[in-house]
């Protein structure tokens, strides 16, 4: 019998959710909730979880609330 065949491996691979990319927010707030239905917008970052699964982060919406709390005007340009 043939063996089946093998998953091409993933290219770049996942960083991991750390408490850097949550940046003291939680999860929850900055989750990407796909603005353009498809989630293509250019801020979604994928993260795997350590509590199970793939995190997709949001980066506008994390430098916005950053933005927020820091107190400095928020400039889309700016992210990091």
């Amino acid at each position: 019998m043939a063996d089946a065949p093998k998953r091409p491996a993933a290219r770049g691979g996942l960083r991991t959710l750390t408490a850097d990319v949550l940046d003291g927010f939680e999860l929850n707030d900055i989750k990407c909730r796909s603005c353009s239905g498809y989630g293509n917008c250019g801020y979604k970052s994928n993260h795997l979880n350590p509590a199970g699964g793939i995190a997709s982060v949001c980066m506008l919406r994390r430098h916005q609330m950053r933005c927020d709390r820091d107190g400095i005007p928020f400039d889309p340009d700016d992210i990091s």
